[in-house]
Parts: C-alpha cells; sequence; structure tokens
C-alpha cells in the first residue's frame, strides 16, 4: 500500500450494485461475446513477437524471403509479427496486453518503439500481484456458522521493512473465507496474497504451499488434527509471462493523465498525416476510473470499438457527402 498514490487514489470509481459470481467462470463472458464471430477468424495460442505499424514494416522485413509478398504488395499499415514467424496484416489493431507486459517488453514489442511520453506513462503507472490459493478438504474441521479464518501476528508492528523476508511469506496470507455452500464447492477454503510474497509463493511447488497453509491453520486455530489439503489451486499471476500482475493502480508519482496516455491511439493524430488508429490500447489499465477490475477492461474494449466505428462512420459519410458527376453519352 506504501507505492499507492493517496492523492490519486479518489480516481478509482466504484460502479453500484453487488459483486457478482459467475458459475462457469470468466470465461462464460468470452464465450458470449465471441459467439457471433466465426470461428475461422479466431486464432488462439498465437503468441506476437512484434507489432509493426506506421508502414515500418516495409524498412524492416521487406527483403524477408520468408514472408508472403502480396501482404507487402498490399501497403498496410500495421503488420503483427508471431513468434511462429506468420505476418498478420491489419489497419488496425487493438493491443489489450497487460501493464505487467508492456513495462517488461514494450520496448521490442513495437516498431517503431512507443512515443516517450506513452513509455514514461508506462513506467510510472504501478501493477501488482495478488494470488489465490483454494484449500480442499475432505472433511471440514471449521463449525457450520464459521465463514472465516483470521491471521493475526503479533510482531506486525515491530517489523521496520515493508516486506517478510522469502522464508516468511506465508505471514502475508491474512485470512481464509469458507465457501459456501459445501454442495457447490466442497469443503474448501480460499486465502488471498499480495505483493512480494505473492511472487515468493509462487516460485514453490504445490507440495510446499499446500503443507505451509495447513500448518498456518494449524498454529492458529490451536486444532494439530488438520489434515494437509486433499488439492490445492492456486494462481500465478506474477510469473504467468502473459501478465506479469494482477491489478494495475495509480503508484505514488502517477496521475489519472498517465492512465488516460496509456491509452491514446498510435500514431498521434496532431504529428502526423499517417493513416489513423493504427494501433488502439484497452485492458483495465487503461480505462481512468476503473482500471483494476473486470468491467473496466470490457469498457475499455468497447471505448475502441467506438473509435473505430466512428471512424468509418466519418469516412462513409464524407464519401458520401461528395457531389455526383454524371457523363454525358
Amino acid at each position: 500500500m506504501d507505492e499507492v498514490s493517496l492523492s490519486e487514489f479518489g480516481e478509482w470509481t466504484e460502479i453500484p450494485g453487488a459483486h457478482h459470481v459467475i458459475p462457469s467462470g470468466f470465461i462464460k463472458i468470452v464465450e458470449l461475446l465471441a459467439r457471433d464471430i466465426p470461428e475461422r477468424v479466431l486464432q488462439l495460442q498465437k503468441p506476437i513477437r512484434c507489432v509493426h505499424w506506421n508502414q515500418s514494416v516495409r524498412n524492416e522485413i521487406a527483403e524477408s524471403e520468408d514472408h508472403n509478398s502480396d501482404h507487402r504488395c498490399q501497403g498496410y499499415p500495421v503488420y503483427v509479427e508471431c513468434e511462429d514467424c506468420e505476418l498478420i496484416p491489419a489497419d488496425h489493431v487493438i493491443v489489450t496486453a497487460s501493464l505487467g507486459v508492456l513495462k517488461k517488453s514494450n520496448e521490442v514489442l513495437f516498431s517503431p518503439g512507443l512515443p516517450e511520453d506513452k513509455v514514461m506513462a508506462i513506467e510510472k503507472l504501478g501493477i501488482s500481484t495478488t494470488d489465490k490459493i483454494f484449500l480442499e478438504f475432505s472433511e471440514p474441521f471449521w463449525s457450520p456458522e464459521c465463514n472465516s479464518i483470521q491471521f493475526v501476528w503479533e510482531d506486525e508492528a515491530l517489523l521496520e521493512n515493508l516486506t517478510y523476508p522469502e522464508e516468511l511469506w506465508y505471514k502475508k496470507i491474512c485470512s481464509f473465507d469458507v465457501l459456501y455452500p459445501p454442495e457447490r464447492y466442497g469443503y474448501m477454503l480460499s486465502g488471498w496474497i499480495c505483493g512480494d510474497e505473492a511472487l515468493t509463493m509462487e516460485k514453490y511447488d504445490d507440495e510446499t504451499v499446500a503443507e505451509t497453509c495447513a500448518e498456518l491453520l494449524r498454529k492458529f486455530t490451536g486444532n494439530q488434527n488438520i489434515p494437509k489439503p486433499r488439492r490445492i489451486l492456486r494462481s500465478s499471476w506474477g510469473s504467468n509471462p502473459h501478465f506479469r500482475g494482477s491489478y494495475s493502480f495509480t503508484r505514488v508519482g502517477s496521475t489519472g493523465t498517465d492512465v488516460e496516455k496509456l491509452a491514446m491511439p498510435l500514431p498521434y493524430t496532431e504529428s502526423t498525416k499517417a493513416p489513423p488508429l493504427q494501433v488502439l490500447f484497452a485492458g483495465e489499465a487503461t480505462h481512468r476510473k476503473f482500471y483494476s477490475t473486470t468491467h473496466g477492461a470490457l469498457l475499455s474494449g468497447q471505448r475502441e470499438a467506438a473509435r473505430l466505428i466512428e471512424l468509418y462512420q466519418d469516412l462513409y459519410n464524407a464519401e458520401t457527402a461528395k457531389p455526383m458527376l454524371l457523363k454525358n453519352h
């Protein structure tokens, strides 16, 4: 929390209404959004090496014989280079890479490189790691009225450092919640861990994390008969190369303006006559009010789609407004 900007904390806005658990998971939202898109145009498991924009591909790989010459001749402003060396031509690309990926790879992910002010925004904004740990037991050791098991460490106030030593990573787990109803979840506990300690947790194998959590529960409940969980499931957002973090936030030294700068499409319209909206940016980190949320990510995608719709509506209106020339025969 010491990295969160207090002056900018009010930028984040909570929408009214209750939190809902989607029975089938978030994948259901993706499936609903994708159901009207022909399967033949969807390509998954297709890692990207570089987004070549502003027709830079002509200078960089035009001489390569490994790529389809038809693509080069068509003169698209953007080419997406995949790790399998396929080149995908495009008029527009919407980049939804996480802030963690942009921090790690923006220098190699775009050619030409991103403008300096956008790179600065990426560097100034923050992203942290928050992981969930699910523990499943054969039988509950908690009472029917128990909703959560809270951990309070007596020596917490004595800490001078803001993070625990690596061997004490488990002290960042503040509680385990009981998931109800058991008819749906089984006998399941859900815990949270964040920050550097979450990254440390991700380094250990399931066996070690499960036993450490079980020992933690034994210590705080006084019940030494608590067995090791029969199953463990945990996230690893920080070490996943496609995410490198869980949620973005306005870090000390950053502002909502940096979020808007991150979201600004390329090329900047005031600085070039090149084709507009070649590279657009979406994702939770690009929403000034709803960053760190799923609805922020969804709305940011709709925002960029609206940009493109408006562009083509303007082009269509301009075309239809031209006077018709009639030829005499």
